[in-house]
């Protein structure tokens, strides 16, 4: 089980990269300020996203579910290592 939790914990980060990726993409052909902004100060995306959801809501649902997605193959996988140390 461990290892079926690895590797759906793997694909869940891949998405979420992905759907970052993505929007990160459509921020960039906003505008370049609004791109350093989303990426390097917080809860700038949040307010990108409030302001254009019609075209940022496809990323950010993809994003989402990457990350739950992660989250159970880090349950089902019964990954410890990050809290406790590698055992």
């Amino acid at each position: 089980m461990i290892i079926f939790g690895s590797i759906i914990f793997a694909l869940g980060l891949m998405a979420r990269i992905a759907g970052e990726t993505m929007f990160l993409a459509v921020v960039y052909r906003r505008s370049l300020a609004w791109f350093f902004g989303c990426l390097f100060v917080p809860f700038v995306g949040w307010f990108f996203f409030a302001l254009n959801a019609k075209q940022t809501w496809k990323p950010v649902v993809f994003s989402t579910a990457g990350f739950m997605v992660a989250g159970l193959g880090y349950w089902a996988g019964g990954l410890q290592f990050l809290h406790n140390g590698i055992p």
